[in-house]
C-alpha cells in the first residue's frame, strides 16, 4: 500500500481555495495509485484561524466544504485536518480535529487531546479537548491518528507546561502498525533537532513508524518550516520534507511495516 503526505500552505479561512488545493492533491494521489493520503492540522482552515472560530458562518461552511471532499476520496484512506463542533453540552464549542475519509465516506474524526496555551498558542481560548484516543482500521492496518501537540508530553523539555496525559502512551496501549500526527508547528531556530529528538522518544514508546505531516508557510508573525518527516520503526529518518516550500512525500507503507519478533528456539 502505497501512501502521499502533502505539506501545504493554506490561507487562513479561505476554505474554498484551500479546498481546491485539497482536491488538486487527491487527483494527483489517483494518478499516482496513493491509498493512504494525509494532509496537515487545519490545513481546510489555515492555522491558525483564531477569532474566526468564533463566527457560526464560519464553522457552518467549514462543516459544508469538508462534506463536499467526501466523493473525492474514494479508494483511498484521507486525512484531513479541519475544525469541527462539539455535540456535547460542555465548556467549548467545538474540536481541533483529524477527518477520516474511508472510501469516499466520512468514518469520523480524531479530536486533538492536547490544547497548548503558551507562547504563541492560544487553542483552549476555542476548542475542548479530546476524550479518547482512536486507531482506524484499513487494508488490514490499525492506523493510529495524533494531532500535533498530543506528541509533545514525550518531549524531554516543554517550557510552561506540564501535561497530565501522554497521548502517545494512550495509543500505545492500541497497538497500531503506524501512527500519523498532523501538524502546523511553528519554526524558530533548532525547531527540527528539537523534533527529530521527539520523534525518536515518540516511536520508542509506541514500537511502531511514525509518519509526521506539517504545514509551511507564513500567517501574521507564525512562520511554518515544513519538514515533514516519516520515521521508521528504528528511530531512522527515511524521509524528508523540503523546508520553507510546499512538498509531498511518496511512500511505501509496505517498507515500514512492523517487523515481527521471532520467537526463540
Amino acid at each position: 500500500m502505497n501512501g502521499l503526505l502533502f505539506q501545504l500552505n493554506p490561507i487562513v479561512g479561505d476554505l474554498e481555495g484551500n479546498a481546491r488545493k485539497i482536491i488538486a492533491c487527491l487527483e494527483q494521489a489517483d494518478k499516482k495509485k496513493a491509498q493512504l493520503v494525509i494532509f496537515s492540522e487545519m490545513v481546510l482552515t489555515g492555522y491558525p484561524p483564531e477569532d474566526l472560530l468564533l463566527r457560526k458562518d464560519f464553522i457552518d461552511k467549514t462543516e459544508k466544504t469538508l462534506k463536499k471532499l467526501a466523493t473525492y476520496t474514494k479508494n483511498k484512506m484521507v486525512v484531513i485536518g479541519t475544525v469541527r463542533k462539539n455535540p456535547k453540552n460542555s465548556e467549548k464549542k467545538l474540536y481541533n480535529s483529524a477527518a477520516v475519509f474511508i472510501d469516499g465516506e466520512l468514518k469520523g474524526y480524531k479530536d486533538k487531546t492536547l490544547l497548548p496555551t503558551y507562547d504563541v498558542f492560544d487553542e483552549k481560548r476555542y476548542f475542548e479537548p479530546g476524550d479518547e484516543q482512536v486507531v482506524f482500521s484499513f487494508k488490514g492496518k490499525k492506523i493510529g491518528i495524533l494531532i500535533c501537540e498530543d506528541i509533545w508530553a514525550k518531549a524531554a523539555k516543554l517550557p510552561y507546561t506540564n501535561y497530565l496525559r501522554d497521548p502517545v502512551q494512550e495509543m500505545k496501549e492500541l497497538s497500531p502498525d503506524f501512527v500519523i500526527n498532523i501538524s502546523a508547528s511553528p519554526y524558530h531556530f533548532n525547531k527540527q533537532e528539537e523534533r527529530i529528538h521527539l520523534f525518536q522518544n515518540c516511536v520508542a514508546s509506541l514500537g511502531c513508524p511514525l509518519i509526521w505531516c506539517n504545514q509551511v508557510g507564513a500567517n501574521d508573525e507564525l512562520v511554518f518550516d515544513g519538514y515533514s518527516t516519516i520515521m521508521n520503526e528504528k528511530k531512522e529518518q527515511v524521509k524528508l520534507a523540503a523546508s520553507f516550500q510546499e512538498d509531498s512525500l511518496f511512500f511505501s507503507l509496505k517498507g515500514l511495516e512492523k517487523k515481527k519478533k521471532r520467537k526463540e528456539i
